[in-house]
């Protein structure tokens, strides 16, 4: 039996859209005797509360019953995924549907509902009891499981086991995906999946869909491991694509190279799919950057560029009393290199006037914290005024150490509507700049890099003189924020490097995280790619009191 597995990017909610490209995919393949498509595929992967509207199923069975007649006129089956409707109430299965000759054959009901991390799925979705597990089709015995359905060993206190209740003699396990990537996720889920073939001496065919949503990057790599446990078929990471196998046929290998052996060029390639993806998605023209000459708004610009395209991207830099000289000729350096174009927009009398302003209707002169918050707030307003008349959308460049700590201003660099850069440690922001250069010869001059980092808003100003240096800050916060994500080699090995900053000065940290809630709460969107990501991967109160 031949088999086409499709990873698509849909779009949430756009019926008419995410249908033609099942349809297309349905005509390309339609040779196989089945095409697999992935999780909840009709409406997109994770409609949240759209699913409130009783318009927004309707047009999802509209679309199912498109997919019906097109089964029957193209005489070929598929597995597709969809929410249906459970009587007398008002939630819902996450359900995979086998349609074949124009009718639902099979219908199979998602039983692990997460609600950790990034997940909030017993929201909307309550668990499938009483399924049928498997199906014969066209002379196989196949069964189908949904994506947290495999994850049992995931430690999430689940009382069953999915994969123990799978029938035995099977010839295949249908696996539906719609699975965020994060860093390590795809060898965790291939490492399930080949354990999974030797409990049931059983092919896994993984379909997962790919693409942008929001802060959520999906890296596609459907797969196939034979009942060995070998990885047999690979799509690609962050594009569409589909393969087909013969069931009766393994094995044979069809492979894409994964990013995955190169952990710099899996990082930059998951950010251009999100920032790619949120930009066209949500309509907007292209980017624009407030550009200090610094480390993490050079990234972002990069990113950005190799994203969007060199006409896509623009860049303000805005020079005030405290910038450095290097701050305005670095970033005229590195918009040439990209290609970019960059306007430039000092602030200094409008800095100086805010001041004195101030003092006139205060009566005293802005402390010097108030004063660096005005030259930040300044900065935010300009770039923001451009994007309102441009269509432009603003990103910030805060990254994930900063952003911890509390090391950005509200409504000032804080500014915009994506981060692309803000689930990156300040050292993570370093590598992947030198792997850029490395890979797409020098585009962040080295000058950039190579400088102390500095937010210049005062004289002489310096990161280092109210933060650790970034590999001590870093490590504390790593394992602050995941230590119970780590492995147990990773933990020691950032122990052995905070054991060398003074215990006083950790607890500081501690309490500046816990301080900076608030801020974080305020925070643009952030592309996610850690563990455990600040916003939905991480919820804690603002008012709380804790001091570790």
């Amino acid at each position: 039996m031949k088999i086409s597995v499709v990873q698509l990017n849909y779009t949430i909610a756009d019926f008419t859209y995410n249908f033609e490209k099942i349809s297309r995919a349905m005509h390309e393949h339609k040779a196989a005797d089945l095409i697999v498509f992935s999780e909840l595929c009709i409406s997109g992967y994770y409609p949240y509360d759209l699913l409130t509207y009783d318009e927004v199923i309707n047009r999802q069975n509209q679309i199912i019953d498109k997919i019906k007649t097109l089964t029957k006129t193209l005489d070929t089956a598929v597995v597709i995924g969809a929410a249906t409707a459970i009587a007398g109430l008002k939630k819902f299965h996450n359900s995979a549907l086998v349609i074949a000759e124009g009718e639902i054959v099979h219908c199979y009901h998602k039983q692990l509902i997460p609600s950790y991390g990034v997940f909030d799925e017993t929201r909307h979705f309550i668990a499938g009891q009483n399924n049928k597990l498997s199906f014969k089709f066209k002379g196989q015995h196949l069964a189908i499981l949904i994506c947290e359905d495999i994850w049992y060993d995931n430690h999430q206190g689940y009382l069953i086991n999915p994969i123990d209740d799978l029938p035995q003699n099977l010839d295949a396990l249908i696996v539906l995906n719609a699975s965020p990537s994060m860093f390590g996720k795809f060898e965790q889920r291939l490492q399930i999946a080949k354990n999974i073939t030797k409990k049931i001496q059983a092919p896994v065919i993984y379909s997962s869909q790919v693409g942008g949503y929001d802060e959520l990057i999906y890296d596609g790599a459907s797969f196939v491991c034979n009942a060995k446990s070998e990885l047999m078929a690979l799509a690609d990471s962050f594009k569409e694509g589909s393969f087909s196998i013969d069931l009766e046929r393994l094995p044979q290998a069809i492979l894409n190279a994964p990013y995955q052996d190169n952990p710099q060029a899996f990082v930059l390639q998951q950010l251009i799919c999100g920032l790619k993806d949120y930009v066209h998605k949500c309509g907007f023209k292209g980017v624009v950057v407030g550009s200090s000459g610094g480390i993490d708004s050079a990234l972002t610009l990069a990113i950005a560029t190799l994203s969007l395209g060199e006409d896509n991207v623009k860049a303000i830099t805005m020079p005030s009393v405290y910038s450095s000289e290097g701050s305005v000729s670095d970033s005229v350096e590195l918009c040439q290199n990209l290609g970019i174009e960059l306007f430039t927009r000092e602030i200094k009398e409008e800095f100086l006037l805010t001041c004195r302003n101030f003092s006139k209707a205060f009566g005293t002169e802005p402390k010097k914290l108030t004063k660096e918050n005005m030259q930040a707030r300044i900065r935010g307003r300009i770039v923001m005024e451009y994007s309102n008349d441009t269509g432009f959308l603003m990103l910030t460049t805060g990254n994930k150490s900063e952003l911890a700590v509390g090391y950005a201003t509200l409504y000032g660099d804080m500014c915009g509507a994506l981060n692309c850069i803000g689930d990156l440690y300040k050292n993570d922001v370093y590598a992947l700049s030198n792997y850029i250069n490395q890979a797409y010869g020098e585009l962040i001059p080295q000058s950039i890099i190579d400088k102390a980092p500095s937010a210049e808003l005062s004289e002489g100003q310096k990161d280092s003189d109210s933060l650790p240096d970034y590999d001590h800050l870093d490590a504390i916060l790593k394992l602050y924020l995941e230590r119970d994500l780590l492995a147990d080699d990773e933990i020691k090995r950032l122990e052995s490097i905070v054991a060398e900053v003074d215990l006083i000065e950790q607890k500081r940290i501690y309490r500046l995280v816990e301080l900076a809630e608030f801020k974080r709460k305020q925070a643009p969107q952030i592309l996610f790619i850690q563990r455990r990501p600040f916003g939905m991967g991480r919820r804690m109160p603002t008012t709380a009191k804790f001091n570790k």
